[in-house]
């Protein structure tokens, strides 16, 4: 009895180990899958023929992480409830979508990336805490930041913009500033959640202050507003259950709000939002919105499929006569959702945002969740929402915070348990 009691303990604890080191491989994959996702990297340091490689590197991570999940322990249960079916069949949808495009290499392997990093947002969300996903998430994201800055102020010929439109502005590691604008605005969000998580000042300090002097010297004006608004949101939020209430709602707003301005450049044809005597074109982005919501009606319902409008050949040449540039990109998440999955698209993604919103209230009101994760889930959800009116983030195959924001939504797919003694820290005003 006292060798088979000894045996146990044994296995128990290879088992435990096992899993420990589960959890590691699956931490670091998010890191290093953090730092090959998040843009194109500058064409002196990755080719532009060899860019692929860093969506391979992405997506191996995700099939890292999935194996991984395989020896770790489910410490969260997912609930088969209305808002759960809406956002698996809204991204099943985008998946499938490619089967109405000119099915190219390009359309396939995005579906095939995006139902790859679905599955692995399952994983990771039942198998990791929030907080060590946020954790590996910002240290990926440091080293972005602080390679871009090295590389501006060491090695300016790549890390500066010597354009003659953004002469002078960092844009790092990257192929454009802008992406070190998010990437660092980003950096600013989560520093801001781990020190109201406690993390001391120190790394606080040291993290927040170079995200935020790459995102001032990129010239992402809006990156930084966004950023800073988040983190007042976070802050708020863990000041008042009222205020997080409030802000639970913002991420369905702002989906009628795109909405409205869709309906805006449908009815009126034009290209670009016309305010009293005021011309609004955000950069000559709504010359982009206005030519795909123009061609909405050739594909109303199903729209053309996952990254099948500006492969279609003729609709590509079209704007690029009438414009003299292309850029292959919406630069924005409501419309790129619009013009690849149709009304039906749409509208389902809408209701699951809505029964997000709905669920992380009653979550909230039944104190079913972690205070401090609530206020993440809430302040990343409004800075990916607000983001989508002018970037495109959703329907991203291999970004990782697109990703991650599936894996928020998922998290709030929860059953609702008030008596469990563990989620206790969401309390009244």
């Amino acid at each position: 009895m006292d060798a088979d009691a000894l045996d146990g303990a044994i296995r128990q604890t290879r088992g435990i180990d096992i899993e420990r080191a589960a959890k590691a491989i699956m931490n670091w994959s998010i890191t290093i899958n953090v730092v090959a996702s998040m843009g194109t990297f500058n064409t002196a340091l990755v080719a532009m023929e060899q860019t692929y490689l860093q969506q391979f590197a992405a997506l191996s991570m995700w099939f890292v992480l999935i194996y991984a999940s395989a020896f770790v322990r489910p410490n969260l249960r997912l609930q088969f409830n209305p808002d759960l079916i809406a956002i698996v069949s809204f991204y099943v949808l985008a998946a499938i979508s490619v089967l109405w495009t000119n099915l190219s290499l390009a359309a396939i392997m995005k579906s095939a990336a995006l139902a790859i990093t679905t599955f692995g947002a399952l994983c990771l969300i039942t198998r990791l805490d929030i907080d060590d996903i946020v954790k590996s998430i910002t240290r990926g994201l440091f080293i972005l930041v602080a390679a871009s800055a090295f590389c501006a102020i060491f090695v300016p010929d790549i890390g500066v913009d010597h354009s003659w439109m953004h002469n002078g502005q960092w844009q790092g590691i990257f192929e454009s500033k802008q992406t070190l604008g998010f990437v660092g605005a980003y950096l600013m969000f989560f520093a801001y959640y781990r020190k109201t998580a406690g993390q001391s000042w120190l790394p606080f300090l040291v993290t927040f202050l170079l995200a935020s002097t790459c995102v001032l010297a990129s010239g992402s004006r809006g990156a930084g507003a966004v950023a800073l608004v988040a983190c007042g949101l976070l802050f708020t939020s863990l000041g008042s259950v009222r205020c997080m209430k409030i802000y639970a709602v913002l991420p369905f707003v702002m989906c009628i709000m795109a909405s409205v301005l869709i309906l805006y450049f449908y009815v009126t044809g034009y290209d670009s939002i016309h305010l009293f005597d005021t011309t609004i074109d955000f950069t000559e982005r709504t010359f982009i919105w206005q030519y795909a919501i123009s061609h909405l009606d050739d594909a109303p319902l199903l729209g053309f499929g996952i990254n099948g409008f500006w492969t279609t050949q003729s609709i590509y040449d079209y704007f690029e006569q009438n414009h003299g540039w292309v850029l292959d990109n919406y630069h924005s998440g409501y419309i790129a959702i619009l013009m690849e999955t149709g009304f039906l698209g749409f509208v389902l993604f809408s209701a699951s945002v809505l029964l997000f919103s709905n669920k992380v209230l009653y979550l909230i009101s039944s104190r079913s969740i972690d205070r401090f994760h609530c206020a993440l889930i809430i302040g990343f959800s409004v800075l990916s929402f607000q983001t989508n009116f002018t970037e495109t983030i959703f329907l991203r195959s291999t970004m990782f915070t697109s990703v991650l924001l599936l894996v928020f939504f998922l998290a709030t797919c929860r059953p609702v348990s008030p008596e469990d003694p563990q989620l206790s820290r969401v309390g009244a005003e």
